[in-house]
């Protein structure tokens, strides 16, 4: 029982208490925290298979980030035909001969589809024919699947497409979403500009070379020697206002400045100083990796990056047979899952 300040909360003996609630910065948890399974978990960013159909007739979806803002969704009748077929069938048959990054914009079906991959779970499979009758092309999209790591699950895909006949290309390269993703949060925080964080994430950072000893045993005694030429220079009598002596003591902070930094330098790379950023550096990317995990989890589909995979069929037969395969596939024993 929670006890109230006030008049209508004191007790028999006029001592009312007041107990702290359940909530932020207590101990105690709200009766929500308490009943709701996803409380301190992972929220799953997949939509629901009612919001993609709602989506797909231009209705109102019940959780909110299904659809992309100012992308089309909503279905016209020979699309839903269409549609209804690439669910039978595992993959989606277009005759678009667009290959600009705002095609997917441009065509409802594409982002229905991807959402509705996404909300079972399955690789996206697009066969855009070619209206001339030359060579058909499979485009795979692996981001459905959110995994952490799907090399080996593309590895396969492209094996089933030599062995048909097809010529695979990995957009992917050889990064792995996590990766990917972490390379994504660490330039979003840094405004997208080339962080140190950025550069150790793309393997870029190159360890700048400590100055020597003598090198900075050098440097002193050039700030000792231009200190004195100004030094002797104010004894025979000249002042700040000469030119000459202005000329020195600009050599002299030259001097000091290029001392300094050799000293800076030289207290960067020194044990201490290196064993105290490896610690920085190990928890910043243990932190920007949760951040990107529960990015790769918790982000509609639509927030997440194309993972491609492009494959060029001879003729389209070929390119059936391999759409085919690709959905009948089982990658899930071949993915890291988050």
């Amino acid at each position: 029982m929670h006890w109230r300040v006030g008049k209508g909360s004191e007790s028999a003996n006029g001592a009312g208490e007041a107990t702290a609630r359940g909530g932020k910065g207590s101990s105690k948890t709200t009766r929500s925290q308490r009943t709701n399974k996803s409380y301190k978990v992972y929220v799953s960013g997949r939509p629901t298979i009612d919001d993609v159909e709602r989506a797909s007739r231009g209705e109102k979806t019940k959780s909110m980030g299904v659809v992309e803002r100012e992308a089309p969704y909503r279905l016209t009748r020979d699309e839903r035909e269409a549609w209804e077929r690439a669910k039978r069938r595992g993959g989606l048959e277009t005759r678009s001969a667009s290959r600009d990054g705002l095609a997917r914009r441009r065509f409802p079906l594409v982002n229905t589809h991807r959402a509705y991959c996404d909300a079972v779970g399955m690789v996206f499979v697009c066969t855009e024919q070619d209206v001339g009758g030359g060579e058909d092309c499979v485009v795979v999209d692996v981001s459905t699947l959110r995994a952490s790591e799907d090399g080996d699950a593309r590895a396969r895909l492209s094996e089933l497409a030599i062995a048909l006949g097809a010529s695979a290309e990995d957009l992917c390269g050889d990064e792995e979403p996590l990766m990917a993703q972490m390379r994504y949060v660490a330039a979003m925080e840094g405004g997208f500009e080339r962080t140190a964080l950025v550069e150790v994430l793309e393997g870029d950072a190159e360890a700048e070379p400590a100055p020597s000893e003598s090198e900075i045993a050098a440097a002193r005694d050039a700030v000792s020697a231009a200190a004195d030429r100004v030094r002797e220079m104010k004894d025979s009598g000249k002042s700040n206002a000469d030119d000459d002596v202005k000329a020195g003591v600009r050599c002299l902070l030259e001097a000091k400045a290029k001392l300094g930094a050799m000293e800076a330098a030289a207290e960067k790379t020194s044990a201490a100083a290196n064993e105290a950023a490896e610690v920085d550096l190990e928890a910043e990317l243990k932190r920007i990796e949760e951040a990107a995990r529960r990015s790769l989890v918790e982000l509609p589909i639509h927030g997440l990056p194309e993972r491609y995979m492009r494959f060029k069929c001879p003729d389209r037969p070929t390119a059936k047979a391999l759409s085919k395969a690709i959905a009948k596939e089982d990658l899930a024993p071949l993915l890291l899952e988050v």
